[in-house]
């Protein structure tokens, strides 16, 4: 179990070259993807992957596409957000935190954005809930990196793309990576391979001017930007944010070799 800043930086080496990462993702096992809509894509993240030589497994859990029933062919797993809540009781949100214990089990490679950290949080006994003032976070907010976060990563972004109504709870034994003004836990470790973040680091202005369209009525609750500005601050903190997510990345996927 992570106990401490000097683990987490341990438990994710030093990546190699670009050429090695992409030899690497050559030769693994795919990593699957779990997004929530038909729409959905896996923007940033995505392009990194297949940059670096990963292949992709997509699947889509809420539309009815069965999830694998061992994790042991997959390199790692990456679950996205989407517009459902870590508390819904329909049978396809309960049955997909309930499958996440096979990433706990197996020991895999996670990376949770949004709901998909939600939805972990979830498994580890955490709790997801609203603002208490009924606030939300829609655009580019400021984050602090922990102690921890800033061993992990050094470079943190001075703010990152948001787009939730609701927040998690620290769950016992995580370690704080990151923390917001609005909504506290921005981002954790749980025992050195789950990783989970509250921040959509996959953006992209294209999937910006989508949710912007497609789901406007997010523009409209309390403390959300405008639409105009979502795209601005992109144009301003979009390149940071990407470099972090680069940078996370590449430590990231160094752990693929251990499987």
């Amino acid at each position: 179990m992570l106990k401490t800043a000097s683990s987490l930086t341990e438990a994710l080496k030093q990546p190699g070259s670009k050429s090695d990462a992409t030899k690497q993702g050559s030769t693994s096992n795919p990593v699957l993807l779990l997004l929530h809509q038909k729409k959905s894509c896996a923007g940033a993240v995505g392009e990194w992957l297949e940059n670096h030589g990963y292949t992709l497994d997509i699947k889509r859990p809420t539309l009815g596409e069965k999830l694998p029933q061992t994790l042991e062919k997959h390199a790692g797993l990456i679950v996205f957000g989407g517009p459902m809540s870590a508390n819904d009781e329909t049978p396809e949100i309960k049955s997909e935190i309930n499958w996440l214990t096979l990433a706990l089990e197996q020991k895999v490679p996670y990376f949770g954005i949004c709901l998909g950290a939600q939805l972990m949080v979830r498994q580890l006994g955490g709790e997801v809930k609203p603002h208490k003032k009924g606030l939300v976070e829609v655009g580019y907010h400021p984050l602090k990196a922990t102690s921890a976060g800033t061993q992990l990563l050094p470079d943190w972004a001075d703010k990152y793309f948001q787009w939730h109504k609701e927040g998690f709870s620290l769950p016992t034994e995580a370690v704080s990576l990151a923390t917001g003004q609005r909504f506290e836990n921005q981002a954790f470790c749980f025992n050195n391979h789950v990783f989970g973040v509250q921040f959509h680091p996959e953006i992209t202005k294209p999937i910006i001017k989508r949710w912007s369209s497609e789901a406007s009525h997010m523009l409209t609750k309390k403390g959300a930007h405008i639409a105009e500005r979502l795209l601005a601050d992109h144009q301003k903190y979009g390149v940071a944010q990407q470099n972090w997510l680069h940078q996370f990345m590449s430590r990231w996927t160094s752990t693929f070799r251990a499987r």
